[in-house]
């Protein structure tokens, strides 16, 4: 396009050239001075037209030179396509990573909102309990005044009574000297009525011998010899023992005026007869609930302490009965029951914190939703029994300790469903599936005829589970379905509670 132009310029001056020809041809008659200024512009075109070549050479040689740039620019072109293709894959992978990072940034931002309502609530109720707790001992407070007080007035009764029988003891003291004298007296007396009643008594035998000798027919010495009969005087009684104790038939009557404490004295001189206690031995007491089959024993608080079962649920589910006999051996219950899936690791639990408010368990069906239940009259290191029902129709619940009804409630988890192919654990709460323990949370003690119903048990089953009345139907995990012990965890074959140790 730029020679073009050049042309165009050239054919022009051409022209302007022909026409100052044709008009110097015309004008011959024109004086030399036109002539002159003529050939001046001539002379001036001539060398502007050079300058012309050479700028149209110039700017032919610059669109050379640009061609050649273009061919590179061309080439540069494809290597920077290929490495924007490169930055792009780079920048998709990146993107795919980032979007998964923020899917788990999501995820764990989501169970920290749910942990830290929980928390929350928990800060609440421990707010509540110190406060009745504070107030509890404001009020023990003062009934410890009040009772100091009582006591302190008691005492300087008790000091007044002691003033009195410290006034009181000269005459104790002149009592205690009469009563000696009383004593010796009494001895004399004693020993005076033992002489004469022995003479008395060696008298009569005397005159009982002489008496039997005279009425005995004589017998002679033959016929003692034949019968080998003993002389009378040798088949006689002999005399008395005085230390024999005689017999009423052969004692004389002691005189009536003597006094009934020589008796008790007489009776404090001889020792009492040593008698053999007989030893009784009672039968052991008959076992009445023989239906637990066997006990996990968790020996304490750790983290590699836990049970695992195959896999529980291959459907899902919208109602369950869990049932258990344990006896707590710490302060707090910890975690009976934890079932994770991988959209929620606290899909079911049972469970109390070491730091949670003492005497309550949290009952958790798809978190952040849970109930508290009670647990005071399960931490005095005895057996109890446990059952906890819920069905998803009206989110209906049931809580019963020692077959009875503690709690009771609905709309908990109304028309949800427990999700099948989790992992079930006992003894420790899961934070991911099958790990993420935590120490505060774990179940010291044991537990007995644990089992699992995918249905709501009825009252009457409940009950006759706690009596030791059978195991109802259809239970869909039990102790058999244990996959392996964790730990110091041991599992003991008992078929009564009352032989499991």
């Amino acid at each position: 396009m730029g020679c073009s132009r050049a042309a165009v310029g050239v054919l022009l001056i051409l022209v302007v050239l022909q026409v100052q020809l044709n008009r110097g041809q015309r004008s011959r008659l024109a004086s030399a001075e036109t002539r002159k200024r003529l050939y001046q512009r001539l002379r001036r075109l001539d060398e502007q037209f050079r300058r012309f070549q050479e700028m149209t050479l110039t700017h032919l040689q610059s669109i050379a030179e640009s061609y050649n740039i273009s061919y590179t620019m061309d080439s540069r072109f494809l290597m920077l396509t290929q490495h924007f293709e490169g930055i792009s894959k780079e920048i998709s992978s990146f993107r795919a990573a980032t979007e998964q990072d923020l899917d788990s940034l999501k995820s764990w931002s989501r169970k920290l909102q749910r942990k830290t309502r929980r928390l929350e609530l928990r800060l609440v109720s421990a707010e509540r309990a110190v406060k009745e707790n504070t107030r509890l001992a404001h009020r023990q407070l003062q009934e410890q005044r009040r009772a100091m007080t009582n006591l302190t007035q008691e005492l300087g009764a008790q000091q007044g009574r002691i003033r009195a029988v410290e006034a009181q003891q000269g005459k104790i003291h002149h009592l205690q000297d009469a009563l000696r004298e009383q004593m010796s007296r009494l001895e004399d007396q004693m020993r005076s009525v033992q002489y004469t009643s022995e003479n008395a008594l060696s008298r009569n035998e005397k005159n009982q011998v002489f008496s039997r000798r005279a009425e005995q027919p004589k017998v002679s010495k033959d016929n003692r010899m034949k019968h080998w009969l003993p002389p009378p005087a040798v088949r006689a009684t002999s005399a008395p023992d005085p230390y024999s104790v005689q017999t009423p038939s052969q004692t004389t009557a002691l005189p009536t005026s003597q006094p009934q404490e020589t008796e008790q004295i007489h009776g404090l001189l001889h020792p009492p007869l040593r008698h053999k206690i007989p030893q009784h031995y009672t039968p052991e007491k008959p076992a009445t609930i023989c239906n637990v089959n066997s006990v996990l024993l968790f020996p304490s608080a750790s983290t590699k302490n836990y049970v695992t079962f195959h896999t529980p649920f291959l459907t899902g589910i919208h109602e369950l009965s869990v049932c258990t006999w344990l006896r707590v051996d710490a302060e707090y219950v910890g975690t009976l029951l934890s079932y994770a899936t991988e959209d929620n690791d606290n899909t079911l639990v049972l469970y109390g914190r070491r730091a949670s408010v003492l005497g309550n368990m949290d009952f958790v069906i798809g978190d952040p939703a849970y109930r508290e239940l009670t647990t005071d009259n399960m931490l005095d290191g005895q057996w109890h029994h446990m059952c906890v029902v819920w069905s998803s129709i009206e989110g209906r619940f049931w809580h019963y300790i020692d077959r009875r009804l503690i709690s009771t409630g609905s709309k908990f988890q109304k028309g949800y469903e427990i999700p099948p192919g989790g992992s079930m654990i006992l003894g420790q709460e899961q934070d991911t599936v099958g790990g993420g323990f935590d120490q505060a949370e774990a179940f010291v003690g044991r537990l007995a005829g644990f089992a699992l119903w995918t249905r709501a048990l009825s009252p009457g089953e409940v009950s006759g589970l706690a009596t030791g009345k059978g195991v109802p139907r259809g239970a869909a995990l039990t102790l058999d379905d244990v996959e392996a012990l964790h730990g110091s965890v041991q599992q003991v074959t008992c078929r009564c509670l009352e032989h499991c140790t």
